[in-house]
């Protein structure tokens, strides 16, 4: 993609001391989306209390002349994305128009002017599930995968950041209960025909409430949360049980095995019966 670089590296653990110090040189006009799938970063702004993330988490970069110093401790490694905003943005409208997304930098220009131009993210239902795929798909597919989720970042940060603890700004108390209690329901009840009525009576909450609501606390509309922790539960009894395809797809709500098959090599890239057979003869990765 035009404007679009990336880069993976491994930085080898410090000899000498526990932490090796790391040049700040952003760019720019460039956002900087870094994907640490080892060791430990440390960030320094000139006035705020330090920023950490570790594996596995993202760390986001707008402006670097608010920072100090760089550090980090064990053996750094990941994929940093960086998108230069001039050269990417015809190529980042179009994207976003095919997905039909309305993508505007200014916007998230703002966001991370709030934050002091970085950001670390970590923890969130949207982090985890970004690295659950990461860690499942061939090496020279990671770092593709990697610039579309930067794209969707940007895209979420020009409607509402992803809160770190799970819970979105601006949802009182009792309905952000709520919706976390809709994920833990979902997630136990996967074989299980769910639908946004069901939801709203089980938790007496309205549908607009649920799915806006829903989407601002997990970073992902409930469709798609559903549909990931579906895929994710199938993977690992793909490549952990002898369970047959078929049984493994209604154990996640599947009833037809085409609809599962399409579904599973939309997100991991193969079907399912291609998945255990390369779990069965892959030799397994540092991360």
């Amino acid at each position: 993609m035009p404007g679009v670089q990336t880069c993976r590296f491994v930085l080898p653990e410090p000899d000498q001391a526990p932490v090796q110090p790391v040049p700040v040189c952003g760019v720019p006009l460039q956002f900087e989306v870094f994907f640490c799938l080892t060791g430990r970063l440390t960030v320094q702004p000139l006035q705020d209390a330090p920023d950490t993330v570790e594996a596995p988490g993202l760390f986001l970069l707008s402006d670097s002349s608010g920072l100090r110093a760089c550090q980090y401790s064990g053996e750094l490694g990941g994929i940093l994305v960086a998108v230069d905003a001039k050269a990417a943005k015809e190529s980042l409208m179009t994207v976003c128009s095919t997905l039909g997304m309305d993508l505007d930098t200014r916007f998230v220009k703002e966001k991370m002017a709030v934050k002091k131009g970085c950001m670390a993210l970590h923890g969130t239902p949207w982090a985890q599930a970004v690295f659950e795929t990461i860690r499942c798909l061939p090496a020279e597919a990671q770092e593709r995968y990697c610039v579309f989720k930067s794209v969707e970042l940007l895209y979420l940060l020009c409607t509402e950041t992803p809160a770190p603890d799970g819970i979105a700004p601006g949802l009182n108390r009792t309905v952000s209960h709520s919706l976390l209690e809709v994920g833990t329901y979902l997630q136990a009840h996967l074989s299980e025909k769910l639908t946004i009525e069901l939801l709203c009576k089980q938790f007496s909450i309205s549908p607009t409430c649920l799915k806006e609501g829903f989407r601002r606390a997990y970073g992902v509309p409930i469709h798609t949360y559903l549909v990931q922790q579906r895929l994710q539960r199938a993977r690992k009894l793909i490549c952990t049980t002898r369970t047959p395809i078929q049984k493994v797809a209604q154990a996640v709500g599947y009833e037809g095995m085409s609809q599962f098959n399409a579904a599973f090599k939309r997100h991991y890239g193969m079907t399912p019966g291609q998945y255990r057979k390369m779990s069965e003869t892959a030799t397994p990765r540092p991360f």
